[in-house]
């Protein structure tokens, strides 16, 4: 029965993509919706698509066509703003766009009343790689079940540190999606998750400092989640390899799930893979990050 409802799930998914066009963005082929996009301020983004696609935001056509594609010039004014990206035959993509406030706003390490912390110090042997975040996403209440993409939801990216509303969070794109990717491929292994459950998505500097974790964690670069999969809704990692027991087994196997999408073919993106177990706060985990290099522990 199990394996039957998997089948169906897999075959609703490739149903729902399937004659799916592409847009492309930073690099970035994109052929489901919705998808998110993070920019500064007055930012111009160039989004390739066929022809006979036009972006609208808040109903109005939004930038310019250009050969091959559209430039978007980006609100001047920090916030959420979705943009439909569609064509006459009824192809449609939804894009959700964040303009982000620029982190030099920022003042002693608060941001209207949010603690961020200090910028990361970065390495000297990798500096283009770690540079600091230029902005952060401004996130109200009413956000955090917005969908960035089509398994993903804002909550799950979001600090876990305790603090009142507006909260912020820094977010690369390319994370959102290798784990799309990350997904389909775990579902193609033979399990009907629907999204991952997440033991930490972005941190601030002043919260991973806080949790004793290391200065340069790729979290406060918001390329990064701790992540399990979670197809029974317990809160914890399934027992993968199905020898009825919850243990570091199940962790390797998503490891290798990870380490053989990430250096497949159909993998653009190059990342760290990290694998802890079970604690006496939550089950065993397994790290990943779009850092641009790899690295394993």
């Amino acid at each position: 029965m199990r394996s039957l409802l998997i089948i169906i799930f897999l075959l609703l998914t490739a149903a729902a993509n399937a004659g799916m066009p592409s847009i492309t963005v930073r690099n970035l082929v994109i052929d489901f919706s919705p998808f998110t996009l993070v920019a500064q301020p007055g930012e111009e983004l160039v989004i390739g698509m066929p022809d006979d696609f036009s972006v609208v935001a808040d109903g109005n056509y939004a930038g310019r066509q250009t050969p091959g594609g559209w430039m978007l010039e980006t609100p001047k004014n920090p916030g959420h703003y979705p943009i439909t990206v569609s064509n006459p035959k009824g192809s449609k993509f939804q894009l959700q766009l964040f303009v982000t406030v620029p982190a030099d706003e920022a003042r002693n390490g608060w941001l209207e009343g949010y603690r961020i912390g200090h910028s990361p110090a970065g390495k000297k042997t990798r500096p283009e790689l770690y540079r600091p975040p230029e902005g952060f996403i401004r996130v109200t209440e009413d956000m955090l079940d917005l969908q960035l993409s089509p398994h993903f939801r804002l909550r799950q990216l979001l600090c876990k540190q305790e603090s009142d509303y507006p909260k912020y969070f820094a977010l690369e794109e390319r994370l959102l999606f290798f784990l799309e990717g990350l997904l389909a491929e775990v579902q193609e292994q033979g399990f009907a998750a629907q999204s991952f459950g997440v033991i930490s998505g972005y941190r601030t500097p002043w919260y991973n400092k806080k949790i004793g974790n290391v200065p340069n964690s790729r979290h406060v670069y918001g390329d990064a989640m701790d992540l399990f999969v979670d197809v029974d809704g317990d809160g914890r990692l399934d027992d993968l390899n199905g020898d009825g027991s919850h243990n570091r087994k199940d962790v390797d196997l998503l490891a290798a799930i990870a380490e053989g999408y990430m250096s497949g073919p159909g993998n653009s993106i190059i990342g760290g893979i990290g694998s802890y177990g079970k604690t006496s706060h939550h089950g065993g985990f397994v790290h990943v990050d779009t850092r641009g290099y790899p690295a394993r522990w």
